[in-house]
């Protein structure tokens, strides 16, 4: 489990580097509600779906709900999957299977596990693993097209490396687990209650003010050695413990935290070849026009036509 800080880090990196996805998620789920009940639409018997309070809602007024607040939308996103497939068709664009994979893994990298990753995804935006790997299909499709032209040495790429050395360098995560409270003195009543033996877990359940890590008995998941979020105290602290020690009371933005370090991960230096290929994207993507302006353009060019009421355009 994230903490509040490290959430709000890995979701901004995660909505930086797949917007596309998560956009594309949310318009899966209104299009799948619609696909499902359009074809009742026209049926005055349509079938009641809820109720509250004595009262019935019916099909029909859902798919109306829908359609205002996410229709426009996710026709737009329709018609920019059939216009990139188009262009990637004519531009002989094909996304490979271990390009994705890259890709994925890069995503996931954000998150303590894979399984957490597609729990969250499932969760927060009725995405199944395979609607996940479409998206990234449809959004490594669309960069490919963005950047369809553009030529970038490897020069440029030597450059960009050698001034961006820290971001390719292994970095040592642990998996920590923490007992956050208010003052100094609870923090030594912690350490105190966990020298005479009691379980870990346990405390954090009873007396930690971090929300979200005390449901999971204070597991914070994986944290880099670096993370920003973090005090560095507590990171340094945690850094020089043996697996299983615990360690406190540190400092935090809330209060005090007594630790305990549960693993410790050595990351491989990344494949070099790989690593290039990523730069070269990167650099060539900061040259291309915006994904959004590049689906616009390609909706020109293909002619689309739109016939629905002006009043759902956002």
């Amino acid at each position: 489990m994230m903490t509040r800080q490290e959430r709000a880090l890995r979701n901004a990196v995660v909505l930086l580097a797949a917007a596309t996805l998560v956009c594309g998620g949310l318009l899966i789920w209104s299009l799948r509600a619609m696909a499902v009940l359009e074809g009742n639409e026209g049926d005055p018997e349509s079938p009641d779906v809820a109720a509250a309070g004595g009262q019935e809602i019916t099909e029909q007024q859902w798919i109306a709900e829908l359609k205002k607040k996410h229709g426009y939308e996710v026709l737009l996103e329709i018609i920019n999957h059939i216009v990139v497939g188009q262009e990637a068709q004519t531009l002989g664009i094909q996304v490979t299977d271990a390009e994705v994979k890259r890709e994925l893994e890069r995503v996931i990298a954000g998150y303590p596990s894979e399984e957490q990753y597609y729990a969250q995804m499932q969760s927060e935006l009725g995405l199944s693993r395979n609607d996940v790997r479409e998206e990234t299909v449809y959004r490594l499709t669309l960069q490919a097209i963005a950047t369809v032209g553009i030529t970038i040495n490897d020069s440029d790429i030597d450059s960009y490396l050698e001034q961006n050395e820290d971001r390719y360098r292994p970095k040592r995560e642990m998996q920590l687990s923490m007992i956050e409270v208010s003052t100094y003195k609870k923090a030594q009543r912690v350490m105190d209650r966990l020298e005479k033996g009691e379980d870990f877990a346990a405390l954090a359940k009873e007396l930690s003010i971090n929300e979200e890590s005390r449901l999971q008995g204070g597991n914070l998941g994986t944290v880099e050695e670096d993370d920003p979020f973090w005090p560095k105290e507590l990171l340094s602290t945690a850094a020089e413990l043996d697996i299983g020690d615990i360690a406190g009371p540190l400092q935090t933005d809330e209060g005090y935290a007594v630790i305990r370090l549960e693993h410790k991960i050595e990351r491989p230096a990344p494949d070099t070849e790989e690593m290039r290929s990523q730069v070269r994207q990167e650099l060539a993507l900061e040259q291309a026009p915006t994904l959004r302006q590049v689906e616009s353009d390609l909706r020109l060019k293909y002619e689309t036509l739109i016939n629905i009421d002006n009043s759902l355009e956002h």
